[in-house]
């Protein structure tokens, strides 16, 4: 293969479980993608001795392999499900454990589509997720952007593939024999194609109390979180611009006498999970901090605070939900814009839990742990 370039339309990635053999069944090959980087980086420690300047040994730690992806909703499976296929629990310890070998194929630069064996490959295995976060915005499309780490990658191409040595470690490379000539977003697993604005569906949303109270000046304690965020005339309450969630594992090695490779990267518990929105401010956040606590919530189990836990489920056109659960507390409210340059008023509404994210999406989760929508 003499390519001149490589653009969009000559690469794809594809993923498969570690310790299996990747077949047609079971490696997926990731949809909508809008970008990948791979990032490798070789660990250096320096060890010097007494009598010279020159350096002793420049020592190899362990390799260090990053791949970040980001792609469109679009009714197929999502990068975090790709990546944990073989999960046996939706939640973030469940995902947390899996490990995933992913494959970079690489095409003649000259065809419309990639089908086949892909002839050049940067394959890696026992990927661990590392990172991710969802963005809803107003103007654009809905994103998810992954970042998975390891320590193994190879450059395979179609002559190396044949020599025993590949074939003896099992480093097959990932099948992209399914062809993706006339590719479009996955209508049989939703509606609206790629997801935008329109296609967040309030009526099943839980959005914090503390919003809607900064539209209505209600009570937060008399706001019901089963309501989501509509008036009874279908009109929604709160005009929210953009949402944002985002939770890193924040992952380290364990390491053993024997051998230079790590036999796990724990993830760090307990992991924080955090949830921006933003909104147009209408008449204020009315957000107070108060020494003593809000007088509302006396004699309640928020006495002495100035917040209390709350709901967040984001629902998409697609099938897919975003649950971070009932213990969302605020933790920072800014209100700015709306200065004489123009534009409008709008305040971000910040929150933070643990442990605590479930992102299911009906029928296309390879492990099929589709969670609840709340």
């Amino acid at each position: 293969m003499a390519n001149n370039r490589i653009f969009y339309a000559c690469q794809a990635v594809a993923f498969a479980p570690c310790f299996k053999a990747h077949t047609s069944s079971n490696t997926k090959i990731a949809h909508g993608l809008q970008s990948v980087g791979v990032t490798t980086n070789f660990n250096l420690e320096q060890a010097f001795e007494l009598g010279q300047i020159q350096i002793y040994e420049n020592i190899e730690g362990l390799p260090d392999v990053e791949v970040t992806l980001e792609k469109v909703l679009d009714g197929y499976p999502l990068v975090y499900h790709l990546a944990s296929p073989e999960a046996t629990s939706p939640n973030l310890v469940g995902r947390s454990k899996e490990r995933a070998c992913v494959g970079l194929g690489i095409f003649d630069d000259s065809k419309d589509a990639v089908s086949g064996a892909a002839p050049v490959e940067v394959y890696m295995s026992g990927m661990y997720l590392s990172s991710l976060s969802y963005t809803f915005p107003v103007d654009g499309n809905c994103t998810e952007s992954v970042t998975l780490v390891g320590n193994h990658k190879e450059w395979l191409t179609t002559a190396r593939l044949l020599t025993s040595q590949v074939v003896a470690t099992g480093q097959m490379p990932i099948d992209f024999s399914t062809g993706r000539g006339l590719d479009e977003p996955a209508s049989l697993y939703g509606s609206g194609g790629i997801q935008r604005r329109e296609n967040i569906d309030m009526s099943k949303c839980i959005i914090p109390r503390s919003i809607i109270r900064s539209l209505t000046g209600e009570s937060v304690t008399s706001i019901s979180e089963s309501a989501g965020n509509n008036n009874a005339n279908g009109v929604p309450k709160a005009h929210i611009q953009n949402v944002s969630i985002s939770t890193d594992f924040g992952r380290e090695d364990i390491l053993e006498l024997g051998r230079k490779v790590p036999y796990y990267r724990a993830p760090n518990f307990p992991i924080e999970v955090t949830c921006e929105i933003e909104v147009i401010s209408v008449s204020g956040d009315f957000v107070e901090a108060i020494e003593s606590g809000r007088p509302e919530f006396n004699n309640t189990r928020n006495e002495g605070n100035n917040t209390p836990e709350e709901a967040i489920l984001i629902v998409l056109d697609d099938g897919s939900s975003f649950n971070l659960g009932t213990k969302n507390r605020l933790s920072s409210v800014t209100y700015g814009g709306g200065d004489a340059g123009g534009g409008n008023a709008s305040t971000t509404f910040s929150y933070s839990t643990f442990n605590d994210l479930i992102v299911s999406h009906s029928g296309v989760d390879p492990a099929n742990l589709n969670g609840e929508l709340g």
